[in-house]
């Protein structure tokens, strides 16, 4: 295999997060096919201290080396992981990498979706802001490869509600509602809305009865 073929493996795969493992295991493949697999296990090393021709241009053609090494590492990222890593040396971006994805991402699958399946509605919490972190929550699953189908996706976010929504539950369940999250977002929001402005009418009436009453207790007590 050319080093062109291996080296296409690395930059189609680019590295996104959660595909760390398998993207680790091919880049050290395609380093050790090119022999540059020192270069990212190694610091950089110091220039020579003799400054003879040989030695100067012996480590020139290192820091070449060392470059290319580097843009075919950046070059294997998305271009967000290549902007934080780009004023890195080799060995510091390797390390940075399994600090955040290296035999983590199952425990951080584990740990989202403890939050995701726990996640409860609390009161004096606006429906939108409760469910656009649920829609977050569920996204940042599906960024570790992990995809959660959408009736399973309304199914959480309907068990997530307080009781005041159960009127609306059961009518999203028995139209069989073909919304999706942001849909589903907009028609809990709508519906909070009406909640409160029923609210709002009902005290209108009830202090415009006592009202009523008020003045007609007056009226009474001035006859009297």
């Amino acid at each position: 295999m050319s080093t062109i073929s291996l080296r296409s493996i690395i930059v189609n795969g680019k590295l996104v997060g959660s595909n760390f493992d398998d993207w680790y295991y091919s880049l050290r493949i395609v380093f050790m096919h090119e022999k540059l697999i020192d270069v990212i296990d190694k610091p950089i090393a110091p220039q020579p201290e003799n400054g003879d021709e040989q030695g100067t241009n012996a480590y020139k053609k290192y820091l070449e080396l060392y470059m290319s090494t580097k843009c075919l590492l950046l070059a294997s990222m998305s271009s967000k992981l290549q902007r934080k890593h780009e004023d890195m040396e080799l060995v510091e971006i390797i390390n940075h990498l399994k600090k955040m994805y290296g035999g983590q991402s199952r425990t951080a699958r584990y740990q989202l979706s403890k939050t995701l399946f726990r996640y409860i509605m609390t009161i004096n919490v606006e429906v939108g802001h409760h469910v656009l972190k649920m829609i977050s929550l569920i996204e940042q699953h599906e960024k570790l490869e992990c995809k959660i189908r959408k009736e399973l996706s309304q199914d959480l976010i309907l068990q997530s509600l307080l009781g005041t929504f159960s009127q609306c539950i059961v009518n999203f369940n028995m139209n069989k509602m073909d919304y999706d999250l942001h849909e589903m977002l907009n028609l809990l929001i709508n519906y909070e809305n009406q909640i409160a402005s029923k609210k709002s009418k009902g005290i209108a009436i009830v202090v415009g009865k006592s009202n009523n009453k008020m003045k007609l207790a007056k009226k009474h007590t001035e006859g009297g």
